[in-house]
């Protein structure tokens, strides 16, 4: 009986050592394995080429299409204006600016100006952008005209979103480059440039009015002075 205890202590102490070394040596693993895993499957799903085959598609079409009728959701939303002049027209007459628009949006606004439309209108949009004017260019694009020409200063914003979305003469389309938001934002910033050429016009308007007015004034007094000196000395 005290043989049997005897083994039993024994194999316990062994199984407590097997246990603790087996416990400290799971501990530390080597950097270079990645281990084991179990049903790494799971963890590493099989990955696919956009344009391959799958087989678990019936058209064994890996990019499947959209379902029909369907748009992805915040991204490009559908224009419903006509591509005729007709949609030109109305497009300017029932497209506004959204009510979000601020000077950040016009900061932006500026920055995607920047980016897809100051090649050729320029940053500062009189139509000279790097295409247009640049000695190094063999045959360089032909110029845009200014965005302050009579034709484009007083453009309604309606058109000005449809131009960029469906392009306009030598400009190609940017509808499929710029959602909504990103259009109206440049359309902002342009119509700002507008707007300061036009104040700073009428700037310059007020002040050469105030300098021909004075310039009249002081002629006018001055001739008021001179008859006035004529008429003394004729008296004397």
């Amino acid at each position: 009986m005290r043989e049997q205890a005897s083994y039993f202590k024994i194999n316990s102490n062994t199984v407590a050592a097997v246990m603790l070394i087996s416990l400290f040596s799971s501990c530390y693993y080597s950097r270079s394995s990645p281990g084991w895993e179990y049903m790494p499957d799971m963890n590493h799903s099989l990955a696919y080429e956009t344009y391959a085959s799958n087989p678990f598609f019936p058209d064994s079409m890996n990019a499947i299409q959209p379902v029909t009728n369907t748009i992805p959701r915040g991204v490009y939303m559908p224009f419903h204006y006509s591509t005729q002049l007709t949609g030109y027209d109305s497009a300017g007459v029932n497209l506004n600016f959204p009510d979000w628009l601020n000077d950040e949006e016009k900061e932006q606004g500026k920055y995607i100006f920047e980016i897809y439309c100051a090649v050729c209108h320029g940053k500062s949009g009189v139509g000279n952008g790097t295409i247009v004017e640049n000695p190094k260019i063999k045959n360089p694009y032909p110029p845009p005209p200014s965005y302050f020409s009579e034709n484009l200063i007083n453009l309604p914003v309606g058109k000005m979103y449809y131009s960029v979305h469906y392009g306009k003469n030598l400009m190609g389309p940017y509808g499929k480059i710029l959602n909504r938001n990103e259009i109206w934002k440049v359309v902002y910033y342009v119509k700002s440039l507008q707007q300061h050429h036009k104040d700073s016009i009428a700037t310059a308007g007020t002040a050469t009015a105030s300098a021909d007015t004075a310039a009249a004034v002081a002629t006018t007094t001055g001739g008021d002075s001179t008859k006035a000196a004529a008429d003394t000395a004729s008296k004397k």
